[in-house]
């Protein structure tokens, strides 16, 4: 049959047919037999011609969905197309395999559960380690431990990748995802902010007396107003928060995830200096001093320093900041940092897990890590693609990343992780607009019945 003899075509064609047998009934007088012929070919009519106009699109995203390994993410343009590199670069090792890349802008999380209960998931999808424990829960996650076992295909997780990574995503002896990349939270500083204010850069291993020193220093009127011009640090939220936490010795919860034990003079010391930043010592600015974003304001100069990871280098590689990293100073707890992972799933509905296994595989391997590493969104999850995150940026101590995960904590992760995240985030805002002291957010914390459903609480006067 010739190429032009499409869907379309033959539906019009039948849709003739019918015109003439309604024209032939209509002429002998069959009514009936007419009426319905003409209302048959109106019927096939439109549906060629809504053939003609949507066959190319439903082709596109549905066709191509049954036919392609889909692979899900999210994240910044930058990242976007650094997902295009490893995706070229799997095309490039497989190319038999047509992958079709679902790049999720907003609202990922929400989204992925959307398509998980309506069993039409992404073959492989990027996941982060906070809302793991919620999802695997309802069996949607294929796990990996025999996939990890594929000849020729093999992973060996405890030897070659980072062993926070790894624990993140194991429940008990069962793995769930492949870590690709992730990261720690340290200081950022503005090298230009030191150097106009005439103080010397952070030294490595510094203690929170220095920090806070160093605070106090960088605080200043520049231009004799009377309001101060630049500020030392910028107010983190709490989980950002958490690295100054564990170095007071302080944790949100037990080992085992199921004891609240954000209590004690360890845990109200920390929240006191949290609060003290902003209204006793002034060195971070309250929320109307500030009339433009923590990025922008770091970037000018009016904030010294920040709490982040990695992922916050290439905005201020862009922009051209002169910046560098600095450990987060140790305290009474001694040398703590907060530290997140994301790593790639796989849909237990998938109907191909073969090639979603070489994504998985691919993509966690040194070429694909080497990729990401060159973009420094993230320490790759693979341990041999360290140099090539450090070397990939010399400008700044890259390395401080790498060498921090040796101390790095874990963040205090459950299924019931977004319930606490909003209980603290609500009763820590008040205190850092100084509407409740450190003890009273403590004390309403241990109270709240909320987490009182999901953790053993303290007792607390």
């Amino acid at each position: 049959m010739g190429e032009w003899i499409t869907p379309e075509v033959v539906l019009w064609a039948a849709a003739a047919l019918l015109a003439g047998l309604a024209a032939i009934a209509s002429r002998f007088e069959a009514h009936r037999l007419a009426g319905a012929a003409g209302w048959a070919c109106l019927a096939v009519f439109v549906l060629g011609s809504c053939v003609w106009l949507f066959a190319d699109t439903y082709s596109h995203y549905y066709g191509q969905k049954e036919a392609a390994l889909r692979v899900s993410y999210w994240g910044s343009y930058r990242e976007h197309e650094m997902w295009k590199e490893i995706a070229a670069a799997f095309r490039e090792r497989y190319p038999e395999i047509p992958l079709k890349r679902e790049y999720i802008t907003d609202r990922y999380e929400e989204k992925i559960q959307q398509l998980l209960l309506s069993n039409d998931a992404p073959d492989v999808m990027l996941f982060q380690d906070e809302p793991l424990p919620r999802f695997i829960t309802s069996d949607k996650f294929q796990p990996l431990n025999d996939f990890c076992r594929t000849q020729g295909l093999e992973i060996q997780l405890d030897r070659d990748y980072w062993d926070t990574a790894v624990q993140s995503f194991r429940r008990g002896a069962q793995v769930y995802g492949i870590p690709i990349w992730g990261g720690d939270c340290l200081l950022i500083y503005n090298r230009d902010a030191f150097r106009n204010a005439g103080v010397p850069e952070p030294p490595p291993q510094w203690t929170m007396d220095e920090f806070l020193a160093t605070c106090k220093r960088l605080t200043a009127d520049t231009d004799g107003d009377g309001r101060l011009d630049r500020f030392a640090f910028d107010i983190p939220g709490w989980v950002y928060w958490l690295p100054f936490q564990y170095a007071f010795g302080s944790d949100y919860l037990d080992p085992t995830r199921t004891r609240w034990t954000l209590w004690g003079p360890e845990a109200e010391a920390a929240y006191q200096l949290w609060q003290d930043l902003r209204y006793k010592f002034h060195v971070a600015p309250q929320r109307a001093e500030l009339t433009e974003g923590g990025n922008v304001a770091f970037m000018t100069g009016r904030v010294a320093m920040f709490v982040s990871g990695p992922w916050a280098m290439p905005p201020l590689n862009e922009a051209g900041v002169s910046f560098d990293i600095a450990d987060i100073p140790s305290g009474p707890g001694g040398h703590g940092t907060r530290v997140t992972w994301d790593a790639l799933v796989m849909f237990a509905g998938s109907t191909k897990k073969d090639w979603a296994w070489k994504f998985i595989h691919f993509a966690t391997s040194l070429p694909a890590q080497e990729i990401v590493a060159r973009y420094q969104r993230s320490v790759p999850a693979l341990k041999a693609a360290k140099d090539a995150f450090i070397h990939a940026n010399p400008k700044v101590q890259a390395k401080r990343f790498i060498d921090a995960l040796a101390y790095a904590r874990f963040q205090p992760i459950t299924e019931h992780w977004m319930l606490m995240s909003r209980e603290i985030g609500s009763e820590t805002d008040l205190m850092l607009d100084n509407r409740q002291t450190p003890a009273e957010t403590l004390r309403r914390l241990s109270r709240n019945p909320h987490l009182a459903k999901c953790f053993k609480m303290p007792e607390t006067p």
